[in-house]
């Protein structure tokens, strides 16, 4: 869909998800700069007075998300394919971090082990479980689109269509649950993180990537042209400690917040200052997450100041008491 042929999309007020109050200040408001699919609508971050959790608002109706997360379009949804370098550097970043969530699991019997990953889109995450022995009939996808399945259900793997609110599986099932950039697009994360909870087995533990509002890099775009914003589709955004009070508030304990890379986050700031200073599209359209080299540049800016400081990107991890 090009920009000229999108038109508004219907949008609902909501009060704060974190803590239910309606008390709020802007934070920052934009366009969809990375899909044009919403004509020249614009999006506003808010503030909640009260807790200091920062969410959309108002925000697309549910309705919408066929049309904000169009399989064909969405720059998740395919993500790897035809590209070999992204493919390759995506693989090896999700190999290591399945190698890590196992060795947070000493002893385990990978013919036991059992992975969720809620907003699995390719599922490259748990195939790299499956490579490492894992059973394939032990992982589980869950994402809200069945052509987005359907790759992962032919190699075995377990398929659930749902949001993640709507999650109804079995409880204290899986040592561990991944989120990998999700937990900022869902209407409530206290509801997911319960569920989440809920689903884990005693000693396993959540494994959330998401946008960091306290990376260092925000306040070079913070007024809107911010990566990590991605207007509508992150829903809500956390720093570190609003992270934090809600995984514990969820009953879990040991948080622990990590910095990684935020090479994402860099390409769509990148762009979207770009787009504000009418440079031709193709231009902006360099500096995208599908682009290797944009990739390779972001991640190269933020390398050295990202270790320095908090990164627009953090880990969040926390375990369920046995």
């Amino acid at each position: 869909m090009t920009r000229t042929q999108a038109s508004s999309i219907d949008v609902e007020h909501v009060p704060c998800p974190a803590c239910g109050k309606d008390d709020y200040t802007q934070v920052a408001s934009g366009p969809d700069y990375d899909h044009h699919c919403c004509g020249n609508q614009v999006f506003t971050l808010v503030r909640c007075k009260v807790c200091n959790f920062s969410y959309l608002n108002p925000r697309p109706t549910t309705a919408m998300l066929s049309v904000i997360y169009s399989t064909e379009n969405y720059v998740c949804y395919g993500y790897t394919e035809n590209r070999p370098i992204l493919a390759a550097a995506s693989k090896r970043f999700e190999d290591a971090r399945a190698r890590y969530v196992l060795e947070q699991l000493p002893g385990v019997n990978l013919a036991n082990f059992k992975a969720l990953d809620i907003g699995a889109g390719e599922g490259r995450s748990l195939l790299s479980f499956q490579e490492l022995g894992v059973p394939a009939t032990n992982l589980c996808a869950v994402d809200i689109s069945d052509e987005v399945l359907a790759p992962l259900k032919a190699k075995g793997l377990q398929t659930v269509n749902s949001r993640a609110e709507d999650l109804d599986l079995p409880e204290n099932s899986f040592d561990v649950v991944m989120m990998n950039q999700v937990i900022e697009h869902v209407a409530d994360p206290r509801r997911v993180m319960e569920i989440s909870y809920q689903l884990l087995k005693p000693g396993g533990f959540i494994l959330m990537d998401t946008p960091n509002l306290d990376g260092y890099d925000r306040r070079l775009f913070s007024k809107r042209r911010w990566g990590g914003y991605h207007f509508p589709r992150h829903w809500v955004l956390f720093s570190t400690d609003t992270m934090t009070r809600m995984l514990l508030e969820a009953g879990f304990g040991a948080v622990q917040i990590q910095n990684i890379s935020g090479a994402f986050v860099w390409t769509w700031s990148f762009s979207h200052t770009l787009q504000d200073w009418k440079f031709p599209p193709q231009m902006s359209h360099f500096f995208s997450p599908e682009r290797s080299f944009a990739m390779f540049f972001g991640g190269l800016i933020d390398a050295l100041p990202g270790r320095l400081a908090r990164s627009s990107n953090m880990r969040a991890i926390a375990i369920k008491p046995r």
